[in-house]
Parts: structure tokens; sequence; C-alpha cells
């Protein structure tokens, strides 16, 4: 069973984002379905972590570990719209385990490169663009909703970080940064959607865009962490 899993994990869990999209896809006679295959997604990606023979006993194995029991919760408690503020709380446990991953790897006071910096004026102009469009409809939730973009873009400065250190520089380039660009898009559109578009302008099969991003979030994250405890076995 653990080498089915190490051998075909990724792949199943793809076909579980396939089987979510496409219940999306069908409508609401499939909805049972689609929270069925939400659910489904993360116990799989920590399934194969976990089996993986080269990432047991390693220093930053917990911390990836409870970062993504908290995608998780944060899916289970999403699957109800009246479950937003917990789903909310649960993601942003995600953030800051993979903030102090990433800082045991390479912290943030060590050389800093200029794509560093550039990354940085960047997502702020992002950011503000974002708060920008939301603002109007966040109401007593303007709080939470900074704290969460703070914590996300945050993450992904640190994953574009630690590519200035040259053992996880590729690992970094390849899986982290990819999965961190493809985490903030993916909340982006559900917090323009929920706060503004759904409200104003409502987007066809929206859920489809942001399940294919946070999928893929989640896939490159898992993958990059696989990879680097690997490594880091082989050191």
């Amino acid at each position: 069973m653990k080498s089915f899993i190490q051998k075909w994990g990724i792949t199943i869990s793809i076909l579980i984002i396939a089987v979510h999209f496409m219940a999306q896809w069908l409508g609401e006679e499939y909805k049972t379905m689609e929270a069925i295959s939400k659910a489904m997604l993360l116990p799989m990606l920590m399934l194969y972590l976990a089996v993986h023979p080269n990432t047991s006993g390693l220093p930053g194995k917990p911390l990836v570990m409870l970062g993504l029991l908290g995608s998780f919760l944060g899916d289970v408690f999403l699957i109800s719209k009246s479950y937003f503020i917990p789903g909310m709380i649960a993601f942003m446990t995600t953030h800051i385990f993979n903030i102090l991953f990433f800082s045991n790897i390479y912290g943030p006071l060590q050389a800093r490169s200029t794509k560093l910096y550039v990354s940085k004026f960047l997502l702020v102009i992002f950011c503000v663009f974002i708060y920008f469009q939301l603002k109007d409809g966040l109401g007593n939730l303007i709080f939470p909703i900074l704290a969460y973009m703070i914590l996300i873009s945050t993450a992904t400065l640190m994953a574009i970080h630690i590519s200035n250190h040259a053992p996880v520089k590729i690992i970094a380039n390849t899986f982290w940064i990819p999965g961190m660009l493809f985490f903030l898009t993916s909340d982006a559109i559900l917090a323009l959607n929920k706060f503004n578009w759904a409200k104003h302008t409502p987007i066809n099969n929206i859920g489809l865009v942001i399940m294919i991003t946070y999928g893929l979030a989640q896939l490159f994250m898992v993958k990059g962490f696989q990879v680097y405890f690997a490594q880091k076995k082989q050191a």
C-alpha cells in the first residue's frame, strides 16, 4: 500500500481535483460529490507525504504536516458558506506554519536578493489593488481579511526569499514559488468573487478557476516538500 501511494499519490490527487472540477461543472445535483472530493484532497496529499520513507524523522516535517492539516480543516469549513471565518482562520495557520518552515531553512535576516525586493514591491501593489476592490463589501471582516492578506503575502515572500539559498534554489523556483503564487491567485479570486463580483457582476463557474488554482497550489507545495525532504535525507 505504501509503495502504491508513493508512486500514485500525486496522480490520485490530480484525479480528485478533476472529480471536484467536474462536480462543480455539472451543478447542484452533484454537490455531495463536490464536497466529498474537496475534503479528500488534503488527506491524500498528507498521506503521500507521510508514507515516503525519505521524509520521516526530519526537522520541519511537523510544521509541514500541521500546515497541511490547517488546509484540510479550511477545506472542510469552507464547504459551508456559514463557516467562512473558521475556514479562513484554518488557512491562516497553514501560512503561519509555512512561514516558520521557510524561516528554518533560510531566515528573514539572511542575505536578500533583488528578486525579493522587486517581488515585495509588486506584491504590495497587488494587495493594495485587491483591498480597494474589496473594502466596500468587507464590513466587519476588514481586519481579519487584512491579517490574512499579510500572512499569505509573507509566506509568498518567504518562498521567494529562500530561493536565494543555493541548496533549495531549484526546489523553491520549481515548486514553492509557483505553489504560493497559485495560492495567492486562488484566494484573491475567491475574495473578489465573495465580496465584490457575486454581489454586482456574478461570473458563471468562477469556482472552477478557484479550485484549479488552489489544487495546483497544494500539488506544487507538497511535491516541493517531498523533494526537499528527500534531498535532506541524502545529505
